[in-house]
């Protein structure tokens, strides 16, 4: 019979930012299929059976438009002070250090066998503890946590060699990685849409931002997802996801149930006016006199892309004019219930939502009407406690949609489907 989640939380004092088993040379403990290459063991300890309470947050800032690090707060018993790095008598004394490795997961039995689904990797980046003082009363410590965002947002890079030169831009995402050393097995790298030119290099520049200039120059997504890779997708692979075979939810039956729906209908994300500039071109501004007269002027300006022509920068205005020009009902979000034993579909599916993976949310509206969207996942949020374990997805509609040949949805109809840059 299906069950509901198991909530997991392992720690690695290990150095370096790897995370799964080192695969050791001689180490039986290590067999391959199970281990990454490492040049050190790994020191794991599993807190599972003492986390009182997760809360996850990763994702796309709506109003900035761009990934931000993922974060995640463990708050874990504590009655010896075993967690307490002023506790020189611990068993973990001198490893409560900044920036150790922690994942967070779920073990789930659909009725089929059990599976793991991570939900969080990431890094400790504060211990602070607090002390019961009743008999009742626990102690406990709270771990504050960031992605892999936070390591490349703390290293400065002005100048990259070996981006010189013209790159795909995955090779430039590559290239970007490299310079820090990366781990190869925490890279899921998209070959990339478009040629970008050299990067001549920004005084005062962290890798993050370099990062982010080819995301924004390729117009695809740059992210660390839930097992702790930075993740590149090209644009290609954006408008090739929306059509796939969406997650679907409904409040009518047809689909997984929610409990809670977020809709909007605002100027928040509305942009009329579009200047893109490419480093060394001229700026390309389209714009909508319709909804100028609308909605009032709402402009938006990209600067530096990395694209090689200003044709390349106009599709890429005319790709967000298209986009953005018109206001619309908005689903921002969903919320489920994964502690459902009666609906396996709907807790693996809060499971193992990732950003980009396309869902059809359905919503039935006073009236009798009902309003269907398809959406991209664009972050994802877990609040779990013993008794409590919610999902929220945060959804937003493609900006990028493409013509896609024997495609059986609206991308591939004459008609319906529309041709992307």
């Amino acid at each position: 019979m299906p069950g509901t989640p198991v909530l997991g939380v392992t720690i690695d004092f290990a150095n370096g930012p790897a995370f799964g088993n080192p695969l050791i040379l001689d180490d039986p403990t290590t067999p391959l299929g199970t281990g990454i290459l490492a040049d050190a063991p790994g020191d794991v300890v599993d807190v599972s059976n003492i986390a009182l309470q997760v809360s996850i947050r990763r994702g796309r800032n709506r109003i900035l438009n761009k990934f931000e690090a993922g974060l995640a707060t463990v708050v874990l018993e504590d009655n010896n002070g075993d967690w307490s790095p002023q506790n020189l008598s611990s068993p973990y004394a001198g490893k409560l250090l900044p920036l150790r490795k922690i994942r967070i997961y779920a073990d789930y039995d659909d009725g089929g066998g059990t599976d793991r689904y991570y939900l969080y990797s990431g890094y400790i980046t504060s211990y602070n503890s607090t002390y019961g003082l009743g008999i009742d009363e626990t102690s406990r410590v709270t771990l504050q946590c960031v992605d892999g965002f936070r390591l490349l947002n703390n290293i400065g890079i002005s100048s990259i060699p070996a981006a010189s030169t013209p790159q795909l831009s995955g090779t430039r995402v590559n290239t970007l990685l490299d310079v820090v050393s990366w781990p190869s097995s925490q890279r899921d790298i998209d070959a990339g849409s478009s040629t970008l030119q050299a990067d001549p290099g920004t005084a005062n520049r962290d890798l993050l931002t370099a990062l982010q200039l080819v995301e924004l120059s390729e117009f695809g997504g740059f992210f660390i997802d839930a097992e702790g890779n930075a993740t590149f997708l090209s644009r290609q692979t954006i408008s090739e996801k929306a059509d796939e075979t969406p997650t679907v939810f409904a409040d009518d039956g047809s689909g997984i149930t929610y409990n809670q729906i977020e809709f909007a209908n605002d100027d928040t994300l509305l942009v009329n006016d579009v200047t893109v500039t490419r480093l060394n071109g001229n700026p390309m501004n389209v714009f909508d006199q319709t909804s100028i007269d609308t909605y009032f002027l709402h402009s938006g300006q990209r600067q530096g892309i990395l694209v090689q022509t200003d044709a390349e920068a106009l599709d890429q205005a005319q790709t967000l004019l298209v986009a953005r020009k018109n206001t619309t009902d908005r689903i921002d979000s969903m919320t489920i219930n994964l502690l459902d034993s009666s609906a396996p579909t709907k807790i693996v599916a809060g499971l193992a939502l990732e950003i980009f993976d396309l869902v059809n949310v359905t919503k039935t509206v006073p009236g009798g009407s009902t309003i269907t969207k398809e959406l991209f996942v664009q972050g994802v949020q877990h609040d779990i406690t013993n008794n409590m374990f919610t999902t929220k997805i945060l959804t937003a509609e493609p900006l990028i949609q493409a013509f896609i040949l024997d495609s059986t949805t609206d991308q591939g109809r004459l008609g319906s489907g529309i041709l992307s840059y």
